[in-house]
């Protein structure tokens, strides 16, 4: 073999090995990013899982005091009712 094409061998070598640690490291820096976006979409998902028990709590409490109310109205229907028609009885009588 030539000394010229021994050289440009070892160049070739050189070049390719240059190459490789290049992507080697690129290949590290992207699963770097890659878990870091993992960490974040866990603590992204652990915060949507926070919201979601929290809505629900919320929705639970506002259907409780919806009940509540609902009660208290057919309460105060109820005494309206009794109310006029004792009203209603008094007139009667005073007439």
């Amino acid at each position: 073999m030539s000394e010229e094409l021994l050289q440009q061998l070892i160049h070739m070598v050189a070049e390719n090995n240059r190459l490789v640690k290049e992507t080697q490291q690129e290949q590290r820096e992207f699963k770097k990013e890659m878990y870091d976006f993992r960490d974040e979409m866990y603590a992204f998902r652990d915060e949507m899982y926070e919201f979601c028990d929290d809505a629900t709590r919320r929705l639970d409490r506002l259907e409780r005091q919806n009940k509540h109310i609902d009660a208290d109205l057919d309460l105060l229907h109820r005494k309206v009712s009794d109310h006029e028609r004792e009203i209603n009885r008094l007139k009667q009588v005073g007439q």
